[in-house]
């Protein structure tokens, strides 16, 4: 007997005897107004009307919500309203996917150019020229990660610390 109803859905007690009750205020008030209708053919309409409306809902394709989307990235950039950082992460992106490609990135190398471009205009310093101050101004191991080998993408940690070394640079 379920499979013969499951067409018509949900079908609960209180909307059909809603139904009904509105089928005979409207008998009601068609009666005062000198209109004769039959009360089980407006009751018949009523619930057949009901029935119809659980029956369309019931075929409802979102009756059943479907599982969260879970996306896997590299990082996990779930908003990106910055043109320019979204360049410089895509890169950072490409650098870590791809082992072996950090040291010939655009990323490391925008990473120096802007490091020799602060400590040029804020300490009149290269590194090329005066590696002995660089190192002093950077510490050790920005100006290693700038100026030695670095085959693989650093982490995020190590790329926070580098970045704020450079930005310390007054």
């Amino acid at each position: 007997m379920k499979a013969f109803l499951a067409p018509f859905g949900a079908l609960k007690l209180w909307p059909a005897i809603g139904a009904v009750a509105l089928a005979l205020g409207f008998w009601g008030v068609a009666r005062l107004s000198g209109v004769d209708f039959a009360v089980w053919q407006l009751i018949a309409l009523a619930l057949a009307a009901l029935a119809a409306n659980s029956v369309v809902n019931g075929m409802r394709a979102d009756t059943v919500q479907a599982p969260e989307l879970r996306v896997r990235t590299v990082n996990d950039p779930s908003w990106r309203p910055f043109v320019e950082v979204n360049r410089w992460e895509d890169r950072l992106i490409f650098a870590e996917a791809k082992p072996g490609r950090f040291e010939e990135s655009k990323a490391r190398r925008h990473l120096v150019e802007i490091a020799s471009e602060r400590l040029r205009l804020r300490r009149g310093l290269s590194l090329t020229d005066h590696p002995d101050q660089c190192r002093e101004v950077l510490g050790e191991r920005t100006f290693a990660f700038l100026t030695g080998p670095a085959p693989d993408c650093p982490t995020p940690r190590q790329l926070d610390e580098h970045l704020q070394a450079i930005e310390e640079i007054s």
